[in-house]
């Protein structure tokens, strides 16, 4: 537990420092990095995200997940390794940064630019990465 803890919470901030500084340094114009990446502010605009409830259902959902997974880690079949551990706090963590997202925008913020993928933010990186390493380890 103390790595999924650990994990989450890591990229959890992280993933607030990145948005803040995204928004700071890059609204209304791009940094290119090199040929194949730049970062570029991109609100992920949704009317969901707007409606009055959006951020309370996606809370619910957010929750019913992680009490999902505790149940499976703690039946002794899924979920056993540090790895898988891991894996499910980048997941918990990078989602529960764009939930804060929500909650304080009605938007999610995004600025990776790979100029061949749609823009994104650590937050998605961590709930990829994270659910492939859960699932994998």
């Amino acid at each position: 537990m103390l790595f999924a803890l650990a994990s989450g919470g890591s990229v959890f901030l992280l993933d607030r420092w990145s948005k803040q500084a995204a928004r700071l340094n890059v609204t209304g114009r791009f940094l290119s990095c090199g040929p194949f990446l730049r970062l570029r502010y991109v609100p992920h605009l949704r009317p969901f995200y707007k409606r009055a409830n959006a951020g309370a259902a996606l809370l619910l959902i957010w929750l019913a997940s992680l009490g999902c997974a505790f149940v499976l880690r703690n039946s002794g079949s899924w979920f056993q390794s540090q790895f898988a551990q891991i894996g499910l706090g980048l997941a918990f963590g990078g989602a529960a940064g764009n939930l804060l997202d929500v909650f304080r925008y009605h938007y999610i913020v995004n600025f990776v630019d790979l100029r061949w993928w749609p823009v994104f933010n650590l937050a998605d990186l961590g709930i990829v990465a994270g659910l492939l390493l859960a699932f994998l380890a």
